[in-house]
């Protein structure tokens, strides 16, 4: 049987999470072969392989030895998606530009990690390419069709991948000195340079571009980098772009928060090494998010045109309305699925997890409709941004003060909020939201909200004219244009902030990503947890520490960017 590793470089991991995309069909495609390195899905090991598949760019000289090795040991390398074959929209700003940028970006002191932006195969020879933003996927089932019958010579040559953290959205290490018990969390990521890419760029494009932040949560930079442009327009759009615009964000809280605690968390309290064992081990489990999942995604084709990246959605609304009779037949399907969505609240809330006592603050938006927070609200805080000499800025308070944001902050402050049959299981559960790792059974309440919600946003729409939902022309600038939006990211509150020129080019860009705010804070806790290990057992604690770092969901891409 041939052995498959799947390497992820500088991107948004989003070709990986779109490979989930196959849902039953990632079983039929993989039984023919064994996977033995995918970081998303399993702890990373030293390995040898016959076939590699590369996501993302090459941007530092661990990258091009890891590429070296990988080539070395591999028979076949493929190049999966946009930014392996071609650095995609990234590698546009010049190597000479890169340091420049970075010093407006972070501070006239701070040391580029990523010098150059580059694509796979200027350091090793590519086999096969699989295109696309996301790739496509029929071609990636053809090619690996391809191999079934191949033979692959046997070689014991084995490459030792980074040691990231496994089961996150990019790349971090844990580091604990056992002698002294203190604990970091270190960005291992690399700097795509986004808002510096965005400059002098017409507006229209800045969605599109960030968008490509995240693999996992692109609907909400999307859609907060247009209510960002409209801000600074001054564009009001209509209720019913505005209940489309919220009925793409529902989705994509399904869909981040099922991928998360199905993939990235549910193999360490169910006892297995990775996702793929866990799918056939549990196979009712497996099903049950997988129906879960179709309904979201079925909600962001319809309305975003795409269930990866958005393409439909313009200023002021959208390019084409959906047809209204497609999503009155999704509300079906969500009234079928709400009972499954209550197991897996009751699944997550059946795990013991560890004690810890958090006392840090929550912050979310203050919501304009005076329901659960999603996509209309305001921040009554100002955020600040710290450079340290990590690639990650951390978002504080104006006076440093720590904060965290996401679906326990959501629920604490909101929860009052919820749908009727989120309320009920909230209040049946009454999970301890100052224990971090009840961010898994809070996003787990969340994801039956917002089923429910997603039923009501379209019952609103059923007599509307969603031709009110078509894009606006920009009225003129006079002078010079600021904008800014926030929303909630499934993660937390996520923040844009535009200043546009007087023809809608772009002078300055800035995103605050909730994983930016969430760093502290899990950097603290994680700290709190190994004061109050009692079992020293190094192992252990390596374990449940890493159990903090994926109860957190961090998207360090999106921290990078």
């Amino acid at each position: 049987m041939a052995k498959i590793a799947l390497f992820d470089l500088t991107g948004c991991e989003g070709c990986e999470f779109h490979l989930l995309s196959l849902n039953e069909l990632l079983l039929d495609v993989f039984q023919d072969f064994e996977i033995v390195n995918w970081r998303l899905l399993a702890q990373e090991e030293k390995k040898d392989f016959d076939i590699a598949f590369i996501e993302g760019a090459a941007t530092t000289n661990k990258h091009i030895k890891l590429l070296k090795q990988i080539r070395q040991t591999s028979q076949v390398v493929v190049a999966l998606g946009a930014c392996a074959i071609s650095g995609n929209v990234f590698a546009q700003i010049p190597k000479k530009m890169r340091p420049k940028l970075a010093k407006k970006i972070y501070n006239k002191n701070y040391k580029l990690k990523a010098k150059f932006l580059d694509p796979v195969e200027k350091y090793i020879k590519v086999d096969h390419k699989i295109p696309g933003c996301p790739p496509d996927i029929d071609q990636f089932k053809n090619l690996l069709n391809s191999f079934k019958n191949q033979y692959f010579r046997p070689d014991n040559l084995k490459v030792a991948p980074p040691d990231y953290v496994a089961k996150i959205e990019g790349h971090g290490s844990l580091k604990i000195n056992f002698k002294n018990k203190k604990v970091a969390f270190v960005v291992e990521e690399s700097e795509r340079l986004v808002e510096g890419l965005l400059l002098a760029k017409d507006y229209v494009k800045a969605p599109f571009i960030n968008s490509r932040i995240c693999g996992i949560c692109p609907v909400a930079h999307n859609l907060c980098s247009w209510k960002a442009i409209e801000d600074a327009f001054k564009i009001k759009i209509s209720p019913e772009a505005i209940g489309l615009r919220e009925i793409m964000m529902a989705g994509q809280f399904i869909k981040s928060h099922l991928l998360h605690l199905f993939f990235l968390v549910l193999p360490n309290f169910a006892g297995v090494k990775s996702s793929i064992e866990l799918s056939s081990k549990y196979p009712a489990e497996f099903h049950l998010m997988l129906n879960i999942k179709r309904v979201a995604e079925k909600a962001l084709e319809t309305v975003a045109g795409s269930n990866a990246f958005p393409i439909n959605t313009t200023l002021g609304g959208f390019i084409t309305p959906p047809d209204i009779n497609k999503l009155l037949a999704l509300k079906e399907e969500i009234w079928e699925v709400l009972d499954e969505a209550e197991d897996l609240i009751k699944l997550f809330s059946s795990f013991k997890y560890p004690q810890l006592n958090s006392q840090i603050q929550f912050l979310t938006t203050i919501p304009e409709n005076k329901k659960y927070p999603l996509y209309l609200g305001k921040i009554d805080k100002n955020i600040k941004e710290v450079v340290r000499s990590s690639t990650a800025k951390l978002g504080v308070l104006a006076n440093n003060q720590i904060v965290k944001v996401g679906a326990m902050a959501r629920l604490i402050k909101y929860s009052s909020k919820l749908k009727p049959l989120a309320l009920k299981q909230f209040n049946q559960h009454q999970p301890n939201l100052n224990n971090p790792f009840n961010n898994n059974l809070a996003q787990a309440i969340e994801i039956l909200h917002f089923l429910e919600q997603l039923a009501d946003l379209i019952d609103n729409l059923k007599d509307k004219d969603l031709k009110q939902t078509l894009g606006v022309k920009p009225a003129l600038i006079k002078s010079e244009a600021k904008g800014q939006a926030v929303v909630e990211a499934p993660r937390g509150l996520l923040i844009h902030q535009i200043n546009l020129d007087q023809q809608g080019k772009i002078l300055n860009y800035n995103i605050i990503p909730p994983t930016q705010i969430n760093l502290a804070s899990l950097e603290q806790e994680a700290q709190n947890l190994v004061n109050s290990y009692q079992d020293y057992q190094p192992q252990a604690l390596i374990k449940t520490t890493e159990k903090l770092i994926r109860a957190f969901d961090p998207c360090i891409t999106c921290a990078v960017h």
